[in-house]
């Protein structure tokens, strides 16, 4: 539009021009105007050629930098994947880490509290990993801690979640899963688990034991997290290859302790 305006107006005092330059010299001989005429020409002619080519470059330049502010739209998203790929994913095992997980709760809470959505949250451990770290050093604790990760994610589904707390300790968030629901999960993997065989005479049995609580539409996520924790102290308290669920008690039930039981 701007440039159509410029255009315009070009042409509008070509013509007025012109037409001056005529009747001033309305008494010229013939040969004079038709100089006059082609140099008038000339006049219009050029300077729309000049414009024409500074809007030419102007297009160009704008389409290069449009071209660099892509680029550097694309870069920015990749480096923000790249930043949230490592602020939210655990490097040993490829699971999430804590930060994931605490947000990963709060949208299941979300969930829950807009409907009959249940989830429940399960915190496991090697129980021998200990061990494994004294006698044969961190290198191979390390190994049975990918092994243990990779079992877990395939026995999960997709809309399930795993993420590394700390040393062996995993966080398994199991959407749309009551806690008997949850309890079948966690001894298909504990089964999955004591299949592991970390030496070649087959002396050390890997299991795991694991602690249970599902959401009950008040406890905060890093309540939850300290809830299956305190079931999985209860569960490693009973030996090795034990789960345990936590006993929930409504927060008006001040009278009654909350503990974790089998």
């Amino acid at each position: 539009m701007q440039r159509s305006r410029i255009y315009t107006l070009l042409g509008l005092n070509t013509v007025v021009l012109y037409g001056l330059v005529l009747f001033l010299m309305k008494d010229a001989e013939t040969q004079q105007l038709t100089v006059i005429g082609i140099a008038m020409i000339v006049m219009a002619i050029l300077p729309a050629l000049i414009i024409r080519n500074i809007f030419e470059q102007q297009d160009r330049q704008l389409r290069e930098k449009t071209t660099q502010l892509r680029d550097l739209n694309a870069e920015m998203d990749r480096l923000k994947a790249h930043v949230s790929q490592v602020t939210t994913i655990d490097e040993l095992t490829g699971c999430y880490n804590e930060r994931h997980l605490i947000e990963a709760l709060q949208q299941q809470r979300g969930m829950a509290e807009r409907g009959s959505y249940v989830f429940t949250l399960a915190v496991t451990q090697i129980d021998q990993f200990g061990g494994i770290v004294e006698k044969d050093g961190i290198a191979r604790g390390h190994e049975v801690l990918q092994l243990f990760a990779r079992i877990v994610k395939a026995a999960l589904r997709e809309v399930d979640v795993i993420a590394r707390l700390e040393a062996d300790r995993f966080a398994l968030i199991l959407s749309g899963c009551s806690e008997e629901d949850a309890l079948n999960i966690i001894n298909r993997i504990s089964q999955l688990i004591s299949q592991i065989q970390i030496s070649e005479d087959d002396t050390i049995k890997i299991t795991a034991s694991g602690g249970l609580t599902c959401y009950h539409g008040t406890e905060t996520a890093e309540e939850l997290i300290e809830h299956a924790e305190q079931a999985l102290q209860f569960a490693v308290e009973q030996g090795h290859d034990h789960v345990a669920g936590y006993l929930y008690t409504p927060p008006d039930q001040t009278e009654t302790e909350e503990t974790p039981a089998t």
